[in-house]
């Protein structure tokens, strides 16, 4: 297998609504990696959670892509990639955003910033790396923080006045603006992307494309989906995601087993 690369996104796809991985999907990565085949984990979740499920796990892989794409650092804990948001629209982005009075998060390469602190219930880290910053607008300004995601916290009605406000003070396409989930939307660099992550170690492990599985359930999944024929949703995915896959199954173990069936093929 040491020719295969197989990424997983972590919510919803390695782990069930519990955080938690199934023992015949465990079993088969396992197995996966001690036959040599390279497992990398592709998550919108800091690094610091990445870490904590492979050291649950009892194996890492050559990398970890965390924050969708915009931190990639490799098991040595060194970074291969931090791509922040240019400077020169942080005046702009904090207008549109704070100025709806909505709660919003900032993320930097290591840390994630509040402006206050959260209830217990609202904690889905594994491992907090959070920092309490009351004037958060001002850090920012000040170069105190450097951002790699703004994450507002609404709906989707609340979302449109700051899409539309990001859209007249800096035109299309200069950030990715991306609801992530019902409840939540996401600004980050338009250089950042799981699938540009993704491509950008495959070929630094010199892994073909027809030798590249990707594995994901969500709309910020999808970008990996196109950079090979082997893209997979699982779980619970949406209709509309699995559209955009090339196969659907139930757990990443079933993909696992998909990977072996087609390699002992390839050796008949």
């Amino acid at each position: 297998m040491n020719d295969v690369l197989l990424v997983c996104d972590l919510d919803g796809t390695l782990l069930d609504i519990n955080g938690q991985i199934d023992q015949v999907s465990f079993n088969k990565i396992k197995k996966f990696c001690e036959d040599g085949g390279h497992f990398v984990i592709c998550t919108g979740r800091m690094d610091t959670d990445i870490q904590y499920v492979e050291q649950k796990l009892g194996f890492a892989g050559e990398c970890r892509i965390s924050q969708n794409g915009a931190v990639i650092k490799d098991k040595d804990n060194q970074s291969i990639l931090l791509e922040t948001i240019p400077s020169e629209y942080i005046p702009a982005l904090n207008d549109a955003i704070f100025s709806e009075g909505l709660r919003t998060e900032v993320s930097d390469g290591n840390n994630r910033h509040f402006p206050s602190p959260r209830k217990p219930e609202e904690v889905a880290e594994f491992v907090d790396s959070s920092k309490i910053i009351e004037d958060l607008p001002a850090s920012i300004l000040a170069g105190e923080i450097e951002p790699t995601i703004y994450l507002t916290f609404g709906n989707e009605q609340s979302f449109l006045p700051i899409k539309l406000a990001i859209a007249n003070s800096l035109g299309e396409n200069k950030v990715t603006v991306i609801q992530t989930s019902p409840t939540s939307l996401e600004v980050l660099s338009n250089k950042v992307s799981k699938g540009k992550a993704v491509e950008l170690i495959r070929k630094k492990l010199g892994i073909v494309s027809d030798s590249l599985y990707v594995v994901g359930d969500a709309e910020s999944d999808v970008s990996m989906f196109t950079l090979t024929e082997h893209a997979y949703a699982v779980q619970e995915a949406e209709e509309a995601i699995c559209e955009q896959a090339n196969y659907y199954r139930k757990t990443v173990g079933d993909v696992v087993a998909d990977i072996y069936k087609q390699k002992k093929e390839e050796n008949r």
